[in-house]
């Protein structure tokens, strides 16, 4: 009792000491004590919450390969540095509640202290998150300066194509010269010799950036504007005149570049692209490293029109330079070894390719491995010439249609199809009309695109129209005879009521109007119409259907009648909400199904409820080979579902977690799996891993045994790992080679060659975050050193601090390229 009088007495004496030296305002800090607390505690809440947010926006960007900007990493740090300020605050501050309980009395001036702390600490979080919007978080990293690759063969040892690259780099160096012109016949090298120039430029360190563009002969400004700013890093998205304003701003940054536009064929106006290096009469100082190179067929054009100060001719190869391409590129060697009626052949050729690179080269690829029949056999078609002109000299024409012959139908096919669509057609497209499987652009030479229209127009009866206006459709009789329209980027003012094609298969519509209308009875007589992707109707043999990027909201059931469908693309249908049940299922023919960012909302397996949507069970049955699909549910995924198709390409997400535009096309077959349940025992996804190449999983229930039984040798093909977790983890990779030599007690020298097999033998990228336990354990003591030995990216993000690489594993890192760690 004692201690306790003598506590309070103390105490007491100190409140009236502070009473009297305390202001009103210092009063408050006391008396608002726990109100202080709290609204400090409120506060915190709120950034971090906001904080979650921000680094959820930079996981996604980071998974993007994109750069994050510096002041939202600024902004982090600050908001990384408060919280731990008042992590050290609620600290003490239960410091000070422990000592009151002990002597059941409060630290008056302790609280004071707390309670000003508090305040003034919540006063800085408010200010921090306060400073929470930005722009962007995060920014696109620009591609390599110069990403088209090179046949380095190509000009080599070729003595006049090495002089005039030679040329074009000292006119480029010369400080008073800001545009140089390129010209020569078509197929006579020019785009070789300005990507050499590119390429050398490049690693001379001349230029800081070296971009690019093709024009062609179907001047397309948004096109050329968009390729520029793909390979600037820099997103465009205006229309019209803000879109060039946008570029040139862009371009003005550059300070050191060298700009390729490839394939002119009329003037173009550089200020309406958004190219701002136009007046070369006074260039200033700040863009008189910025040049330009363009090339053409016609001098009058680079001179007159695009105002070069300095223009190169190419003329065509000499005797000697041409046989040596050619030897070179049909590996033919021109000895003793080889047939005398060979040679002999291998010079008549040459020699009617008139020294133009692209009929050499169109030649000697067609005969390369060939026999000595099929040599002779392509010499006699040279002596047939045809009816059009397509290049100037008929016997190149016919060098270059005997090339063509050379190909099986389906590349004959592939050939033509590519030709209508556009001179640089994306594979995606073809996908549609010829049942490929791939995701990339590829340019066809103009000289091969106008021979392919000739031979549509002839072999395929195909009208064609490209880029012009229509004012009037084909005679009746005409149209009957047709199998193919391709309307291409032509101004059509309106369509007959009925097209009158009942030979029609192929019908590609791309009008310049956008308020063009369909009549509704327009296919009605194109009964054999296989591939249209305007409108349908019930056309029993169409086999493409594509409503790609449209607005649709629901699929009609009469669709069903399509028996014939092939392929259905869906893709980008944000808006569609309904699928009607069983009509998927009636595609039985169906092989390639595009769903990637579009419908989801599929009816839940073993559901009793009404549901207006089809069920994942529909594609059971189909012969279907390539699929892009997102299931958000596990609940949506059939048992067995996978399981019994042979899928060659397919891009498959399963969970909420994962957003489409986070897909990489960089491979053909991507898996990103959501831990849910037990999924990865669903025999389909298993089927799925083992034939993955882009395996990204995430969350942690049952994580350590997803590869457990499915050793390195089951994923052969695996290229990228990627693993987010928030636990700890068992075990990553599992070994059943040792497993194997454990349990069936074999010698052990049979035992050290089964742990010495390569277990991830094209693994090449690994990403791991969230996971304190995962990096010790993902180089597993049992695994063979070599399992890792063509990795190139390791990045790891969240892991914790510890040892990254065993030195066991380490010595067989050979091929490690980049290594990137962080903790945030």
């Amino acid at each position: 009792m004692d201690i306790t009088c003598g506590t309070l007495s103390s105490l007491a004496d100190k409140f009236r000491d502070l009473v009297i030296d305390l202001t009103w305002e210092q009063l408050r800090y006391l008396f608002q004590y726990h109100r202080n607390i709290e609204e400090l505690n409120e506060r915190l809440k709120e950034l971090t919450l906001e904080r979650s947010s921000k680094q959820q926006q930079i996981d996604n960007a980071r998974k993007n390969l994109e750069q994050i900007e510096e002041k939202v990493q600024h902004w982090l740090r600050k908001v990384d540095e408060i919280l731990t300020q008042t992590q050290m605050f609620h600290e003490e501050e239960s410091q000070a509640k422990t000592e009151c309980s002990v002597t059941s009395c409060p630290n008056l001036w302790l609280r004071y202290k707390l309670s000003k702390r508090a305040k003034e600490m919540a006063q800085q979080v408010v200010e921090i998150y306060g400073k929470r919007n930005f722009d962007r978080v995060a920014y696109p990293v620009p591609p390599p300066s110069m990403p088209e690759l090179l046949n380095r063969k190509s000009n080599e040892r070729i003595g006049s194509r090495t002089q005039i690259v030679n040329q074009i780099m000292e006119l480029l160096d010369n400080p008073s010269v800001n545009i140089v012109g390129l010209c020569g016949l078509g197929g006579v090298g020019k785009t070789t010799i300005a990507k050499e120039v590119a390429e050398k430029a490049k690693n001379q360190n001349m230029f800081k950036k070296v971009i690019m563009a093709t024009v062609s002969n179907e001047l397309d400004v948004e096109k050329i504007q968009g390729q520029i700013a793909e390979k600037l890093g820099f997103q465009l998205n205006e229309k019209f005149e803000v879109r060039a304003y946008r570029l040139c701003e862009r371009l003005k940054q550059e300070e050191n570049m060298l700009l390729i536009l490839d394939d002119l064929w009329k003037e173009l106006d550089l200020g309406e692209v958004g190219i701002p290096f136009v007046d070369v009469g006074s260039s200033s100082k700040k863009n008189e490293r910025c040049k330009i190179l363009l090339t053409s067929r016609n001098k009058s054009l680079l001179s007159n029109g695009m105002k070069c100060q300095k223009i190169i001719e190419v003329d065509v190869l000499s005797k000697d330079e041409a046989l040596e391409l050619f030897k070179r590129i049909s590996e033919l060697p021109i000895d003793s070894s080889t047939p005398d009626n060979l040679i002999s052949i291998a010079y008549q050729i040459v020699r009617k390719c008139h020294g133009l690179t692209l009929a050499i080269a169109a030649a000697a690829k067609a005969l390369k491995g060939k026999n000595l029949d099929e040599w002779q056999d392509f010499c006699k078609r040279l002596n047939h010439p045809l009816r059009r002109n397509i290049t100037g000299i008929k016997e190149v024409d016919v060098i270059l249609k005997s090339s063509y012959d050379c190909l099986s139908l389906e590349k004959k096919r592939i050939f033509l199809l590519s030709a209508m669509l556009s001179h640089d057609p994306s594979i995606d497209d073809l996908l549609m009309y010829s049942m490929g499987f791939s995701s990339h652009y590829f340019t066809i030479h103009d000289v091969f695109r106008d021979l392919a229209i000739s031979i549509a127009t002839n072999e395929l009866n195909a009208f064609i129209v490209r880029h012009g206006s229509l004012k009037e459709w084909p005679e009746k009789n005409k149209l009957e005879d047709y199998k193919g329209i391709c309307l291409q980027k032509s101004d059509i003012s309106d369509l007959p009521e009925e097209l009158h094609g009942p030979r029609l298969e192929f019908f590609l519509l791309d009008s310049t109007k956008r308020d063009l209308a369909i009549p509704r009875m327009f296919f009605k007589s194109s009964k054999e119409l296989k591939v249209n992707i305007i409108e349908v109707g019930s056309l029993k043999k169409l086999e493409v259907l594509s409503l790609a990027y449209s607005e649709i909201q629901q699929l009609p059931i009469e669709l069903a009648e399509l028996t014939s469908l092939q392929m259905l693309n869906l893709a980008h249908c944000s808006e569609l909400k309904v699928i009607p049940p069983k009509l998927l299922s009636s595609f039985k023919k169906l092989g390639v199904l595009l769903m990637g960012n579009s419908f989801h909302q599929w009816k839940v397996e073993g559901s009793t409820e009404a549901n207006e949507n089809a069920s994942l069970d529909e594609l059971k049955g189909l012969p279907i080979c390539s699929l892009d699909i997102h299931i958000p549910n596990v609940s949506m995924l059939p048992e067995n579902l996978f399981l019994d198709m042979n899928l060659m390409r397919y891009k498959i997400l399963i969970g909420k977690h994962w957003k489409w535009w986070t897909v990489s096309y960089k491979t053909s077959k991507v898996l990103k799996l959501e831990l849910e349940s037990d999924i990865y025992l669903k025999p389909g996804v298993r089927k799925l891993m083992k034939g993955a190449e882009d395996l990204c999983l995430y969350g942690s229930n049952g994580l350590e045994n997803v590869l457990h039984g499915h050793d390195g040798r089951s994923f052969l093909h695996l290229r990228h790992l990627q693993i987010e977790s928030n636990d700890a983890i068992e075990s990553i990779v599992w070994n059943s080679a040792h497993h194997e030599a454990a349990t069936n007690n074999i010698s052990n020298k049979m035992s050290e060659s089964l742990l010495n097999k390569v277990l991830l033998p094209k693994l090449e990228i690994v990403r791991l975050s969230n996971s304190i336990g995962l990096i010790p354990l993902i180089w597993e003591d049992q695994l063979s050193h070599n399992s890792f030995r063509n990795l190139k990216t390791l990045f790891v993000e969240n892991c914790g601090f510890v040892k990254l690489v065993p030195l066991r594993v380490l010595k067989s890192l050979n091929n490690l390229e980049e290594l990137e760690v962080r903790e945030l």
